[in-house]
């Protein structure tokens, strides 16, 4: 598996500008990327979620810096999310092997979301967590992983309108469309793209307009 590669999306002809994509994989000591402000921000937790943190905003600050941001520090908001520089957008993810970015320009998306999983089944008794009956699984319905999908693209669509909204969704507040890359809350429409390999990443696009 490749280490670390930053990539230039178009994403769909319907969106107006360009998003950039990063991956890292996640190494011992790697939240000694951590700045002394970003540790701040970031509640008290184990070594390995702090190295996973450490990876996310390392890599953030390598996408950052394509579009000549340099060294900026990327810190947590009380909620959750990452605060990025002005007129930027964006959002951040992990798993236990490798973290993920991805960002574009305000003019263009009002917000955007990411999420990363293992390419494996999701465990049976978060199914029924996940899965609602609104949920269209078009082309995935057959595959094993079309659970871990819906859960994937469910935590992205979260990221990228809760900042937005400021409204806690469940997973049946999210109606996803796999056969149409859509998905909707109550309030939002939402595009989606989807990515696989090893791993599955999903981000969540909210357009301006």
């Amino acid at each position: 598996m490749q280490d670390n590669w930053i990539t230039s999306l178009g994403l769909t002809p319907s969106l107006p500008g360009e998003v950039l994509l990063g991956r890292r994989l996640i190494h011992a000591n790697d939240r000694l990327h951590l700045k002394t402000e970003e540790k701040a921000t970031l509640p008290a937790n184990n070594t390995k979620r702090l190295d996973a943190s450490g990876a996310a905003r390392a890599l953030s600050r390598q996408v950052l810096a394509e579009i000549g941001i340099n060294n900026f520090s990327v810190l947590r908001a009380p909620t959750g999310e990452p605060l990025w520089p002005t007129g930027i957008v964006g959002s951040l993810a992990h798993d236990d092997e490798m973290a993920v970015a991805v960002i574009g320009r305000a003019k263009d998306y009002r917000g955007l979301g990411i999420d990363v999983e293992t390419a494996v089944p999701l465990p049976g008794d978060i199914v029924s967590l996940v899965r609602t009956p609104e949920d269209i699984c078009g082309q995935y319905d057959s595959s094993a992983l079309v659970d871990r999908i819906l859960f994937c693209v469910k935590e992205a669509v979260y990221k990228a309108v809760y900042p937005l909204d400021r409204i806690i969704l469940n997973y049946d507040d999210i109606r996803v469309d796999l056969s149409r890359e859509i998905a909707y809350t109550a309030t939002r429409k939402i595009n989606l793209n989807i990515f696989f390999d090893s791993k599955i990443v999903v981000i969540a696009v909210l357009p301006q307009g």
